[in-house]
């Protein structure tokens, strides 16, 4: 079977109604929003993969823009689903970590158009509210995670 491990950021906002956001951006490849993140890369722990994505798809800077927590939000989750790029089944290996914007850098994450700050309910519906697909990974992770 396939193996992917990757290590995906939790960026969250809170809106002015008090209920949370959360940063997703445009996959091309997968023609869909999922989460900020990706593959491990060989020698790689799951936190440093997290920092290393952020900074490569946000182009932003560790400690200046933003801050990722020590540990992951929940330990080490597993799933079997289907890859939407290899059309194989696959098992995930994820963590997920909480990541801080600094206010500077939430203002460049909200310019650029492939960025998204998706809803709970845009999540559990797997869509946006303008219609556009969001990855079956985002809800499987906040499932798994409690988010």
């Amino acid at each position: 079977m396939r193996i992917s491990e990757a290590g995906l950021a939790l960026i969250e906002r809170t809106r002015a109604d008090g209920s949370a956001e959360y940063l997703s951006q445009w996959n091309d490849n997968w023609g869909m929003y999922s989460l900020v993140g990706g593959h491990v890369e060989v020698g790689e722990t799951f936190r440093e993969c997290c920092i290393r994505e952020v900074t490569e798809e946000l182009g932003l800077t560790l400690e200046a823009d933003f801050s990722v927590a020590p540990g992951p939000i929940a330990p080490l989750r597993e799933y079997v689903a289907l890859s939407g790029s290899a059309k194989v089944e696959t098992r995930y290996r994820v963590e997920l970590y909480r990541v801080e914007l600094a206010a500077h850098a939430a203002s460049q994450v909200a310019s650029d158009a492939a960025n998204r700050w998706l809803t709970l309910p845009e999540v559990v519906a797997g869509v946006t509210d303008d219609g556009r697909p969001i990855s079956a990974q985002v809800r499987t992770m906040f499932q798994l995670c409690g988010v």
